[in-house]
């Protein structure tokens, strides 16, 4: 069972927010929460809901298992991961169909 440790978030989030140079102001506006709330995430002290875990992947470029685990994927997965979270939802839904066509074909 993972445990999620959200100071350690915290830590990852901002460490990778620094590294791109963005200001806590810049990613809390994108995300539309407040400035108290984004701190604390950073801080480790809340967690985040799946929405804005989801709008963090895209402003860093960061994997969702890289943001709450550490884990970093595999260089092929990390490609397709980011590729497909830049679909639209029809593009998708498209992606699947074809994914379990050739699950069923194989």
């Amino acid at each position: 069972m993972i445990t999620l440790d959200l100071t350690a978030i915290g830590e990852r989030i901002r460490n990778r927010r620094v590294e791109l140079g963005y200001t806590q102001q810049y990613v809390y506006e994108l995300l539309d929460v407040s400035h108290n709330h984004y701190s604390r995430i950073e801080n480790g002290h809340v967690g985040m809901s799946f929405e804005t875990l989801l709008q963090l992947e895209e402003i860093l470029n960061l994997t969702a298992d890289y943001i709450l685990t550490g884990r970093i994927c595999q260089q092929d997965s990390c490609k397709f991961i980011t590729a497909y979270n830049k679909l639209t939802p029809s593009r998708k839904r498209i992606s699947k169909n074809i994914y379990f066509f050739f699950q069923r074909a194989s």
